[in-house]
């Protein structure tokens, strides 16, 4: 969740729908990812899209001082104050165990009454929040939660920001750079590496996979990969 979002675990595949650092809001938006989910075809090729597009917490921040969003308001829907929620967790199910959100910068909680899914969206209604009226009046807005009420992690898997900033070193323990950014490409996200002092030219590019990604420990701010080697 922002649910963004999204957690990342050493060489799974993870959804192309997972959720993303939010870069209007400034306070960056995070996600989890799932652990396996499975490999989808797409009938044309999708630009491979940023999750890291403005900076996100420490990566040693405490949970509950994370906000995770976990969806931005798109629309209202009907005559009693619904709203329509386009989804940014991998992990919409939990939308509907949720008690109460934040809307905005806010940190005042708002109870939600109801929760359905409709994907790619949810249908919520808000106490407080009756007429189109009031639901049109917080349109665009985005729906966060604190990451201690985001579904808990599973071993091995870990939020974006715990993930962007890791030092990348190879096997032997040479040290290769930071990773800078996460991107979606359809299948698997890929962690770029940028060297120290290294322009955009000079980036690494590590598909999430068990054959290039050894080990992820954000614990010790390290990352082990094993650089793709591709021919001329």
């Amino acid at each position: 969740m922002a649910d963004h979002s999204e957690s990342r675990e050493a060489g799974s595949e993870v959804d192309p729908s997972a959720s993303s650092v939010d870069p209007v809001t400034p306070e960056p938006q995070v996600g989890k990812g799932r652990r396996h989910p499975p490999a989808t075809q797409r009938k044309s090729p999708r630009p491979a899209r940023s999750l890291a597009e403005t900076r996100g917490p420490d990566p040693d921040t405490p949970l509950a001082e994370v906000w995770l969003t976990i969806g931005r308001i798109a629309g209202t829907h009907g005559v009693h104050g619904d709203l329509k929620v386009r989804l940014l967790t991998d992990h919409p199910e939990h939308v509907l165990t949720l008690e109460r959100v934040y809307l905005g910068e806010s940190r005042e909680p708002v109870t939600m009454t109801e929760a359905r899914l409709q994907p790619p969206i949810a249908i919520v209604h808000l106490a407080g929040v009756d007429t189109p009226e009031d639901a049109k009046a917080l349109g665009g807005l985005p729906l966060r939660i604190p990451a201690t009420d985001a579904k808990p992690l599973e071993e091995g898997e870990y939020f974006l920001f715990q993930l962007v900033g890791l030092q990348a070193v190879n096997g032997e323990g040479a040290h290769l750079g930071a990773v800078t950014d996460l991107m979606e490409t359809g299948a698997h996200d890929v962690f770029v590496i940028t060297p120290e002092g290294a322009g955009a030219s000079d980036q690494i590019l590590v598909p999430n996979h068990p054959q290039y990604v050894l080990r992820i420990a954000p614990d010790e701010g390290l990352i082990v990969i094993e650089p793709p080697v591709y021919g001329n």
